[in-house]
């Protein structure tokens, strides 16, 4: 039996048309000993909506060009701080000089730029809009007719997920690593595919080849000398002892650079290497954000936008909602401002960091409004962030399982805390009263999703006492809400 895991499936949309070719022509002459596993399913249709999936490359030709642009502008700027700093603004032989090397470059860049478009153009795959005219559906639909496994039942996916925390805690393998990173119920996926395969294999007693690109080291021993990499021996044992099977595993390179071999069937070998491209390839998440942006954008946002990255932070450290009434309190608005146009500024910051191709644009947004209010329909009743950023958001913020076990009472000692050790970890030059008051924005998200209301100028004070440091009452202040205990 030979399993195929999610990534040999998306691979189909990633690659160009002769790997893809190449790929679908190995997998027709396995068909007839191919099974997928539901959870597989699951996980393909979930990615397959990425716009970096079915539009990889000009995905790819976006960022590419994105960080061209970038060049550019930060040459420019460059030059600009230079011919300021050295008092040569005037000086017209070399400015004239320096828009002669600008225009240069901007030219060796909209070349190259032009190069790039051109080839996402000749690689795109049409028609992926529409499932009905989507290429990759219409070639996998005769290989997987009827080889596809059955969902768990409630109560055996419920009894999985518990497993799969279980495990991840004593580093048990499959996915293990995902709990990082990821809710439960998302990072259990590796987990789940992994019962359903070893259910297959004691139903059919044959031995497994599992297809993967995943190659994290909670499936792989890795590669050690002359020895190649090759599956967990616990993963082995876990097989032999629960289906009295063999377990094998290889990567979809690995598969198409042994078709010749063991299938007489030519493959290109740079059909092989683009899959070994794919497989060091940082693999795509299911919501597009990486740490590195999502610290990035959160950094941008408190700046500029405070309200919203409290109600980002109160929503993430709330499960991810946060409701209408604690928007307000966060953000110290009057009870007659609407909250029409809130998330604006978080498509700003999205955008711009979008332009210095910081964020490839696929990221979906990390703040929506939840309408429904019984009066008044229009209204939001409050704003929800994606389920799958919270884990990341959580670490960003100074709260951690103490925090949401401790006693309600406790909350606000507790928060504060953390807030002075993170403080305390800065050279006294870098607790400025900016970076006090950003800190206080944190703990004021936190405290307020208990449902507490603490003015951040409070939090503010309690800091500076803690931390010996006195600013000015004048130091510009941020939004406060009402200082109830």
């Amino acid at each position: 039996m030979i399993a195929l895991d999610t990534n040999v499936l998306l691979n189909l949309y990633r690659s160009n048309e002769r790997t893809r070719a190449d790929t679908l022509a190995v997998l027709t002459k396995l068909r007839d000993r191919i099974w997928i596993p539901h959870q597989v399913l699951v996980e393909f249709w979930r990615n397959r909506e990425q716009s970096a999936i079915r539009h990889h490359h000009s995905s790819k030709a976006k960022e590419a060009r994105s960080a061209l642009d970038k060049i550019c502008r930060t040459a420019q700027d460059a030059l600009d701080r230079w011919v300021t700093a050295v008092h040569l603004k005037n000086d017209k032989d070399v400015t004239d000089s320096i828009q002669g090397f600008m225009a240069s470059l901007s030219s060796v860049v909209g070349n190259v730029g032009a190069l790039i478009d051109a080839q996402a153009k000749k690689d795109a795959l049409e028609g992926t809009a529409d499932t009905g005219t989507d290429p990759v559906l219409s070639a996998l639909e005769p290989l997987l007719q009827g080889r596809c496994g059955a969902p768990l039942s409630s109560e055996q996916h419920a009894k999985a997920v518990q497993e799969a925390q279980e495990r991840a805690e004593e580093e048990v393998p499959p996915g293990y690593e995902d709990f990082r990173t990821k809710p439960p119920e998302q990072a259990a996926g590796d987990y789940i595919l992994w019962v359903q395969l070893l259910e297959e294999a004691k139903s059919r007693t044959c031995d497994v080849l599992l297809v993967t690109g995943d190659v994290k080291k909670d499936w792989w021993s890795q590669r050690d000398g002359d020895i190649p990499a090759r599956p967990r021996k616990e993963l082995v044992l876990e097989m032999r002892n629960r289906a009295g099977v063999g377990l094998f595993m290889l990567t979809p390179s690995e598969l198409l650079g042994m078709a010749d071999a063991l299938l007489g069937l030519q493959v290109d070998q740079s059909s092989v290497s683009d899959l070994e491209q794919l497989k060091d390839s940082p693999q795509m998440s299911s919501e597009g954000w990486t740490v590195k942006s999502l610290e990035l954008f959160m950094k941008r946002l408190s700046a500029r936008y405070q309200p919203q990255a409290k109600v980002i932070t109160a929503a993430a450290v709330n499960g991810g909602f946060v409701d209408r009434e604690t928007v307000y309190e966060l953000a110290g608005y009057p009870a007659d401002r609407q909250l029409k146009g809130f998330t604006r500024p978080i498509s700003t910051v999205a955008r711009e960091l979008e332009e210095e191709g910081e964020l490839s644009g696929d990221e979906p947004i990390l703040l929506r409004a939840v309408y429904g209010s019984a009066t008044e329909p229009s209204w939001a009743t409050g704003f929800r962030v994606p389920e799958e950023v919270i884990p990341t958001l959580r670490e960003f913020s100074p709260v951690d399982a103490h925090f949401q076990s401790n006693s309600r009472p406790d909350k606000y000692e507790f928060a504060i805390s953390l807030a002075e050790a993170m403080l305390s970890e800065k050279d006294k030059s870098q607790r400025t009263p900016e970076e006090i008051r950003s800190v206080a924005g944190v703990v004021q998200g936190m405290v307020a999703a208990t449902g507490r209301e603490v003015s951040i100028d409070r939090i503010v004070r309690e800091l500076e006492s803690r931390m010996d440091v006195w600013f000015p009452s004048d130091t510009p202040k941020g939004g406060s809400v009402s200082d109830g205990h």
